[in-house]
Formats: C-alpha cells, sequence, structure tokens
C-alpha cells in the first residue's frame, strides 16, 4: 500500500511538498508514474513518455506463453543445471533473475525448516544481492514470506542465521534484528510469532 499526500504552501514554505509514502520494489514503477502525474498536474505539464510497458529487472525477456516458458526453463536448466520444477518456482517469485539466483544455489537442496519451497542458498542470494539492511528487509520486503503467511518462528531464526553470516553480524545484533523483526511483523498485523 502506498500513498503522496500533498501538503500545501503555507506561510513559512511557498511550494508543496509530495511525501512519498509506502510502496514496495514491485509497485515502484507505478508510483512514481503516479507521482510524476500530481507533479506535471502542477506544473501544467504532460507526461511525454510512460515506462508501463518497459520491461526491466525480472520481467525483461520474461516468457509470454506457456510454449516460451517451457523453452526459457530448458534453457535456464541447461546453463544452470538446476532442475526445471526449481528454476519454475523462481522463474515465479523472480522473473528472468531465476538463472542468477539458480547459480549462485546450484546445490541448493538445504530449505527453510517449514517454508521449504525457500532454500537457503536463495536466502543468502537475497542477502548479498538485495540492498538488505535489516532481517525484516528479507521476509517482508525482499520476498513472500511474511505476506504469504508462510513464514514460522523456525524460518526466522534461520533466515536471521543466514543474514548474519553474510552481513558479519554479531550474536547481539542478531538478536536485535530478530526483535525487531517479530515487532514489525506483529504490528502489520502479518503475524505472531510470540
Amino acid at each position: 500500500d502506498h500513498s503522496a499526500p500533498v501538503t500545501e504552501p503555507d506561510r513559512n514554505r511557498p511550494f508543496a511538498v509530495i511525501s512519498l509514502v509506502g510502496g514496495k520494489w514491485t509497485t515502484f514503477r507505478g508510483f512514481a508514474e503516479e507521482v510524476a502525474e500530481t507533479v506535471l498536474g502542477r506544473l501544467q505539464r504532460s507526461r511525454k513518455v510512460t515506462t508501463q510497458a518497459m520491461p526491466i529487472g525480472g520481467g525483461r525477456d520474461f516468457p509470454t506463453n506457456a510454449a516460451a516458458r517451457a523453452s526459457w526453463l530448458a534453457l535456464a536448466h541447461s546453463k544452470t543445471g538446476a532442475e526445471e520444477r526449481r528454476l519454475d518456482a523462481l522463474l515465479s517469485r523472480y522473473g528472468t533473475r531465476a538463472t542468477q539466483i539458480a547459480t549462485h544455489g546450484s546445490g541448493d537442496e538445504s530449505r527453510l525448516p517449514d517454508s521449504e519451497s525457500y532454500s537457503k542458498l536463495e536466502i543468502d542470494y537475497i542477502v548479498r544481492n538485495e540492498f538488505v539492511e535489516h532481517l525484516a528487509d528479507i521476509v517482508m520486503r525482499r520476498s513472500t514470506l511474511a505476506i504469504s503467511g508462510s513464514l514460522t518462528g523456525r524460518d526466522l531464526q534461520a533466515i536471521a542465521a543466514i543474514a548474519g553470516q553474510a552481513l558479519g553480524w554479531s550474536a547481539g545484533r542478531l538478536a536485535r534484528e530478530v526483535e525487531a523483526a517479530i515487532v514489525e511483523l506483529e504490528d502489520r498485523n502479518l503475524m505472531r510469532l510470540g
């Protein structure tokens, strides 16, 4: 969920302030276009170009039908050696960046304790490549674990251990990250890990 409330000019500030609140990586482009429309309207200008149909990230070269998907999976299998079933799950989650994750996680047999569709090496890839600062970033903003309801306390501990190792967190930092993630998850009513 996101919004862009406008604070109108006042006697101390002769210009409006548009605040960007919320949003997620998956919605940033649409959100940016919404805000740009607001700004353009205030400037009495019109949009010249849209990025709505421009594929980016994992959307680039994404297979658009079943035959193209099967072909993509076969090619990705030949490049990575990963099982096509696993590649299909990664493709659904990350788009065509799935090959990078599969390559990073070659031999990714070790899974999260309860969310077994996620491998530990997949989580390691996220931590090392997706600008993770906090444990909550992984479970709430870089994966669907929290929002899907599949995240458990055991999963959170396993993810924390992976992040801690990859990012060099101390035992104290690890404990603070777990506690902060639990608080944030509970505050957003995504789960009760207790």
